[in-house]
């Protein structure tokens, strides 16, 4: 064997081999703690999403429910009620809403455990329309505007919004 013409090459094919291997471990790494993160966010959002949804059900079943205990519909949720569990500066509005909403009626209790804080839905009147069908002329609908916020962990936050219509026989 020649001992005198070997001149350390094996050692240093092993260091670049280790050193690429470290490489292609750090970016596996680097995008699993992306993932990771990913999910996390997804998680978060999906939380807030089921939380507003929530309290968006509750809303519409509170309209409903009000609607039937009423004798004149067209006078519900005109004024605001007082919310002690919650105020005006801290339902505010976005930037792009045309009106500014009233101020929350109720608070929903928190059905997800670790939301960050309470979710809240907000009822208002959106007038009515009369029904102008042959087959249905003595009933009126009534529009009630029901807004939503729902919270996840982290600064998840969820705004939803439906209108529920409800038709009232005799009511024209």
């Amino acid at each position: 064997m020649q001992m005198k013409r070997q001149r350390g090459v094996v050692l240093l094919v092993c260091l670049v081999m280790v050193l690429i291997l470290t490489v292609i471990g750090l970016a596996s790494m680097s995008g699993s703690t992306l993932q990771e993160r990913m999910v996390g966010g997804t998680r978060d959002y999906n939380t807030a999403f089921q939380a507003a949804e929530a309290a968006l059900r509750s809303g519409e079943a509170y309209v409903r429910q009000q609607v039937e205990a009423s004798a004149d519909p067209a006078s519900l949720f005109l004024v605001a009620s007082a919310c002690p569990a919650l105020t005006a500066e801290q339902w505010a509005a976005p930037d792009n809403l045309r009106r500014q909403p009233a101020t929350p009626t109720c608070t929903v209790s928190n059905f997800y455990g670790d939301a960050a804080s309470g979710t809240t839905f907000i009822c208002e009147t959106d007038g009515s329309i009369s029904e102008d069908r042959a087959f249905d002329c003595l009933s009126r609908t009534f529009l009630f505007n029901v807004e939503a916020r729902g919270y996840g962990s982290g600064d998840a936050e969820v705004h939803l919004r439906s209108t529920v219509a409800i038709a009232i026989r005799g009511q024209n």
